[in-house]
């Protein structure tokens, strides 16, 4: 065996290899560090691109969600008014207002009126002549009233030629000493329904005759009127009247034919016949309030006469309006026209409101009950056979509310609901609907003036059938029941407010009624306003943060330039229709008028989609033109400024008239902001011909019925208001850029 030799050592490194001596070498602290901060800057890339990727993909999720739930939450919500008060975190809806004026209804009790008329002493009635139509002056000054009180005066006022009205005028006469310095107004008149005039005592009197009798035979509610001015002027029975009141009554004029003859040549002296007088119909009683707010406060129209001087010293601080609607049983054919319908209306233009307070008050006093051990609930306004709601449409007896009822009764025994409970919500939320309805489309109240100048102002309305009297006979003397009940609550309304002062008074007016008994207040209904209005918000978001890669302002500013063409022109139109449309419809032009609407508004939506596609198809850039999300960028841009209008636009309609901006918002919040396709099936739509006429024929024949001539006025709205020409026709513009361009 051969011995094995052992290795050589190692050679040192050659010169020429020291260039790879490093490689062989440890890393060096410093160079780790290097390695793993780059490390730790690609993981935190790669972090960051994956947080970036999951939160893509929670928007791409949560946009459509925030899209369609807040709008439908919303509506539920408002629907739920009736029904469950978020607020207070209590399953009912709120109860009554409660203030200085509904702490001191509980305080007292006002007797029963008399249901018999006050019988004429022996005396002269009338001072012009006994068949001569008699105002409320001359039924005070006749013998009913045997002694008149000094602090009662009364006053025919002519404020112009067509309107008169007759003002009584009450002081304290147990009063502080220094002069009452604030008003309460009463303006008392009928309203005949079915066109034909009938008295309320019954069918035995004779119209004719009714019309130029006294007036205090001819209606019921005039008598119990007389009864209560002699009470207020009564120290003895209001020593608590703090307060001056006023009480207005309307008056026809007459116009005598007077008849010349001539006699040996001379000319004798006229002549006029009562038989040839002509009585014209006392006028409507917004007329008479808007004649007597304007005759008392002055101004500038020489056309009104004003008031004395010493008439119109106390400032208003409050008017009712009693408005007896006289319901002929005969001729109606519904089969509750056997009820009485008591209306408390606060509803006035524009949204207007008068403070909680009043509404409760007068709710509380017609719910009162009168002073003494007997009581009679047949001859209660409140207790009998009544309906008392908060909005004037007729619901058809009750029939709405029924078949409102029916459809949630359904819901109710899936959900376990007991049907009472179904029944008064379907009530509640046909009289939420009746009250937010009168305060858009109206009709106008009669004290609606009243509250344009500040002055706390409501409307009670009475359907009283003419038919049989409850417990009382049907001679001509005798005074429904519901009309001295009625009178009763005015007074004690008036010995409720007239013991606060309302210079310093504060109350709710903003707010929403499903009947009488509840309200809905501004911090309650505001939650379910802001969810309507939040597509339009996210819309607006997501384009300006993340869809809209470039904005187009030459492109936008044609467009919306074209939409405040076309709405001047619009306005400009509405403008010439409200200043000749009483000729026009004297005239018989009114339905040619109608087609210049639709002309105008055609021309103006042609204007528009013609810019928004002329301004789409200019030449662009060789850089845009290479993109192909130019016309989506110029979409979005048209779209985000859509979106921002319909939110800068319904924020103060909502603050300030809650009825008419939490419709609007939800009829545009979906159209502006929801119901938009994907450029994906924009792209499918556009290829495929058939869809895209389809679509084209839906989004033309939309446009046309939700016109502002078609849909709005004067179906909806009377004439051109400034929602419509500065919310809705601006919208409606810029959805036809977006739908047709």
């Amino acid at each position: 065996m051969t011995p094995s030799l052992p290795c050589p050592p190692p050679s040192p490194p050659s010169p020429s290899s020291g260039a790879n001596t490093n490689s062989t070498t440890p890393a060096t602290p410093s160079s780790n560090n290097t390695n793993k901060s780059n490390n730790s800057k690609r993981d935190e890339k790669l972090k960051g691109q994956k947080r970036k990727q999951r939160q893509e993909k929670i928007l791409r999720r949560a946009i459509p969600i925030l899209l369609t739930v807040p709008w439908f939450l919303g509506l539920i919500w408002t629907a739920l008014h009736p029904l469950v008060s978020v607020i207070t975190g209590e399953l009912k809806c709120r109860g009554q207002y409660i203030d200085e004026n509904g702490l001191d209804v509980h305080r007292h009790r006002v007797e029963s009126y008399p249901l018999e008329r006050a019988v004429l002493l022996p005396k002269k009635l009338r001072r012009k002549g006994e068949d001569e139509f008699t105002g409320m002056c001359d039924a005070i000054y006749s013998t009913r009233l045997p002694t008149i009180s000094p602090s009662i005066e009364c006053l025919h006022h002519e404020v112009t030629e067509t309107i008169a009205f007759d003002v009584v005028r009450i002081l304290p006469s147990m009063g502080p000493i220094i002069e009452s310095a604030e008003a309460v107004v009463l303006v008392v008149g009928e309203d005949h329904h079915n066109g034909t005039p009938s008295s309320s005592q019954g069918n035995n009197k004779d119209s004719s005759k009714n019309k130029r009798g006294d007036w205090y035979e001819r209606s019921d509610i005039n008598a119990s009127i007389l009864h209560l001015i002699k009470k207020l002027g009564n120290k003895k029975d209001c020593p608590w009247l703090t307060k001056t009141v006023f009480i207005v009554s309307p008056s026809a004029k007459i116009t005598a034919t007077t008849t010349t003859e001539e006699s040996t040549g001379n000319r004798t002296s006229s002549s006029s016949s009562i038989q040839d007088d002509k009585i014209t119909s006392p006028p409507h009683l917004g007329s008479i309030v808007d004649a007597f707010i304007a005759s008392y406060l002055g101004g500038n129209d020489s056309s009104v006469r004003p008031l004395p001087p010493d008439f119109t010293f106390p400032m208003i601080r409050s008017l009712l309006v009693l408005s007896d609607n006289v319901i002929n049983v005969e001729t109606t054919n519904n089969h509750r026209s056997s009820t009485t319908d008591v209306r408390i209306l606060p509803q006035g233009m524009g949204g207007t409101l008068p403070n909680l307070d009043l509404v409760f008050a007068t709710f509380l006093s017609l719910k009162s009950y009168p002073a003494g051990d007997t009581f009679n609930r047949a001859q209660s306004i409140y207790y009998g056979d009544s309906e008392v709601s908060s909005h004037p449409f007729v619901t058809g007896g009750g029939m709405l509310e029924e078949r409102v009822g029916r459809v949630l009764a359904k819901v109710g025994d899936i959900m376990g609901l007991k049907g009472s409970s179904v029944e008064q919500y379907a009530k509640d939320l046909v009289g939420l609907f009746g009250f937010v309805a009168a305060l858009v489309i109206g009709p106008r109240q009669p004290h609606a003036s009243a509250l344009n100048h500040g002055i706390d102002a409501l409307t009670i309305e009475l359907r009283i059938p003419n038919n049989a009297q409850p417990d009382t006979s049907s001679s001509s003397s005798s005074i429904h029941p519901h009309y001295a009940d009625v009178t009763r609550s005015i007074e004690h309304l008036l010995h409720s407010i007239s013991n606060l002062h309302e210079r310093l008074h504060h109350s709710i007016a903003q707010y929403i009624m499903p009947s009488p008994s509840k309200f809905i207040s501004h911090g309650e209904y505001i939650y379910p306003a802001i969810l309507v209005c939040v597509p339009m918000i996210v819309r607006a978001a997501s384009l300006a943060l993340k869809d809209l890669k470039r904005f187009q302002f030459l492109y936008v500013g044609v467009v919306v330039g074209s939409v405040g063409v076309a709405t001047f022109v619009v306005g400009l139109w509405a403008s010439i229709i409200g200043t000749n449309d009483g000729r026009w419809k004297a005239e018989g032009g009114e339905c040619c008028s109608e087609w210049i609407s639709y002309i105008v508004f055609f021309v103006s939506y042609l204007l528009v989609v013609l810019a928004a596609r002329q301004a789409d198809t200019n030449k662009q850039t060789k850089q845009q033109t290479q993109s192909n999300n130019s016309n989506e960028c110029r979409r979005g841009s048209l779209r985000f400024i859509a979106c921002l209008l319909g939110i800068y636009l319904h924020a103060p309609l909502l603050l300030a008239n809650y009825s008419l901006g939490f419709p609007s918002s939800a009829f545009w919040a979906p159209l502006l902001a929801t119901l938009v396709l994907p450029s994906s099936l924009q792209m499918v739509v556009s290829r495929n011909k058939v869809f895209w006429i389809v679509t084209l024929v839906g989004k033309g024949l939309f446009l046309v019925a939700t016109s502002p001539p078609v849909l709005l006025v004067p179906r909806i709205f009377p004439m051109y208001t400034p929602y419509v020409l500065c919310v809705y026709t601006p919208l409606h513009l810029l959805l036809a850029a977006l739908w047709l361009a």
